[in-house]
């Protein structure tokens, strides 16, 4: 009897869910969190310390973990290629934090370690019969590196690994690059991170530091702020995304998922997802010509982009966006709702890679580094590309290795490429070229690049400012206790004044006032 008096008002309400899922069904309801909210909860117990970690003073660092766990660490990373935590415990500037995560950090810089012969230097990179002399060349520009000395080994520290919500100085993570003692890159990755910040762009802060692994002797380090979610919540209200080395710029369609292996997002985990990636990548791919000038800046910030490739090609960086390392962050702003991009992982800059040197455009200038045209005779063009065998030239001086382990000019670094097929024509899938390649194809976005690149040769090559900044990075340097900081930067010094003398023709607006 109910059933048959109400059913107008059961029917009414049936048609009425059909409807909305017809009509709604496909949406997808997002809630947007701000970063500073999700930041503010995810650290709850932050160390204070000592001083400031990136005052630019001296700073020592003891580090104290168990032998067994390293050596099963080292283990799975050599037959897995997984780089799995250990615990210990460190102490920063006097201050104790125990119950640490420790793991290796690094792609290209670790092939070294990846045999058990890596305690000479490794077979991918080091000792043996062609081995460099006292151990060096155990990786990419001449990085020296032996599971016999940890101290010297690339290390990610997680502070909250282990113990959620703990931070040091507001720090969830810090990295330990390899010194100069060790390779050449780290007085190139402090300069370069230097000029980066001169010039007010979004970068990382960094310090030298005195590192110690188990009471043994310790050894001068690079220390990099890592870009975590405390770091990201500085930058506004917004998501970090971290290009993901072996990814690719891939337009995979809408799910979200599909891009994890190219992808991993840093902050505002449950407010935001991978869609905006999506459709910055559905655009560049999909867009025709007239389209992509017209509409990319409802995208990405176009100004903002032209000066992070001119900064490239600048610090002659191989392995930026477009490079085998594929390291850049994504920074969406999602008040804005457009990109940002962000440069990460500097230490092949000023020709580290093989590159003709600081501008000569070989490495994050337009027409350089990896992508670029290779010959069919296997010669080396100008700009110092590699051939296409993918040889290295012979080393000058009966094969003694270059200076502070730096790759001769036009040598291509040795990068182990993740399996998986190469899209449709032959572009490899490391790196995201598309964008720079679209965006330099066309006439105005090119001459935003070029007014980028005349701006910051004279703002910081021409006046002076890269020599001030070369002389306190060393200082820096040798305060930690690096004995060769300072030949490593009359090296670096030699180069500066090179690319000086090789003013462009114009820095002004004319085509090839910088490098393409």
């Amino acid at each position: 009897m109910r059933l048959r008096r109400h059913w107008r008002v059961l029917a009414a309400l049936g048609a009425a869910v059909l409807v909305l899922t017809l009509a709604l069904g496909g949406l997808r309801i997002r809630p947007y969190v701000s970063s500073e909210l999700v930041a503010a909860e995810t650290v709850t117990q932050n160390i204070e310390g000592e001083g400031d970690l990136f005052d630019g003073g001296e700073h020592s660092i003891e580090v104290t973990f168990n032998e067994d766990e390293y050596a099963d660490m080292l283990r799975v990373f050599r037959e897995e290629g997984e780089k799995q935590y250990i615990r210990a415990d460190v102490v920063i500037d006097g201050t104790v934090v125990n119950d640490v995560a420790l793991r290796l950090k690094g792609n290209s810089t670790l092939m070294g370690l990846r045999s058990d012969q890596a305690a000479g230097g490794g077979a991918d990179g080091g000792a043996g019969e062609d081995a460099a002399p006292e151990g060096r060349g155990g990786g990419i520009g001449g990085v020296a590196l032996s599971d016999e000395e940890p101290e010297k080994l690339p290390w990610l520290i997680s502070f909250d690994e282990f113990q959620s919500g703990r931070a040091y100085q507001g720090h969830t993570e810090i990295a330990l690059r390899p010194g100069t003692t060790t390779s050449a890159t780290a007085l190139n990755e402090a300069l370069a991170l230097a000029l980066t910040a001169e010039d007010g762009q979004v970068t990382q802060d960094f310090a030298f530091a005195s590192v110690a692994v188990n009471g043994g002797e310790a050894a001068p380090r690079l220390l990099l702020e890592s870009p975590d979610e405390p770091w990201a919540a500085e930058l506004g209200d917004g998501v970090l995304y971290k290009a993901r080395a072996g990814g690719s710029f891939d337009y995979l369609g809408d799910d979200p998922t599909a891009y994890e292996e190219s992808f991993r997002q840093v902050n505002a985990a449950g407010g935001q997802d991978l869609t905006p990636v999506t459709r910055l990548l559905r655009f560049v791919d999909e867009a025709d010509d007239e389209e992509f000038a017209a509409r990319l800046d409802a995208y990405l910030d176009v100004e903002s982009f032209a000066r992070y490739l001119a900064t490239q090609a600048l610090l002659s960086n191989g392995d930026g966006m477009d490079g085998p390392g594929n390291n850049y962050y994504l920074w969406y702003d999602t008040e804005a709702e457009r990109f940002t991009v962000l440069s990460w992982d500097l230490n092949l800059a000023f020709g580290g890679m093989g590159g003709a040197g600081l501008g000569g455009g070989a490495g994050g200038g337009p027409g350089g580094g990896a992508g670029g045209e290779r010959p069919e005779d296997g010669e080396l063009p100008e700009g110092g590309q590699a051939p296409e065998d993918g040889e290295r030239p012979e080393l000058p001086d009966g094969g003694a290795p270059f200076p502070e382990g730096q790759l001769p000019e036009g040598q291509a670094p040795e990068v182990e490429v993740p399996e998986g097929e190469v899209p449709d024509g032959g572009r490899s899938s490391l790196g995201s070229g598309a964008l720079k390649e679209r965006f330099l194809a066309d006439d105005a976005f090119l001459e935003l690049y070029e007014r980028a690149y005349a701006e910051l040769y004279q703002e910081l090559i021409a006046d002076g400012t890269a020599t001030d900044l070369l002389d306190s990075v060393v200082a820096r340097a040798e305060d930690a206790g690096d004995s060769d900081a300072a030949e490593a930067g009359e090296q670096l010094a030699e180069r500066l004044d090179a690319v000086t003398a090789e003013a462009p023709e114009d820095t002004g607006l004319s085509p090839g006032a910088a490098p393409r």
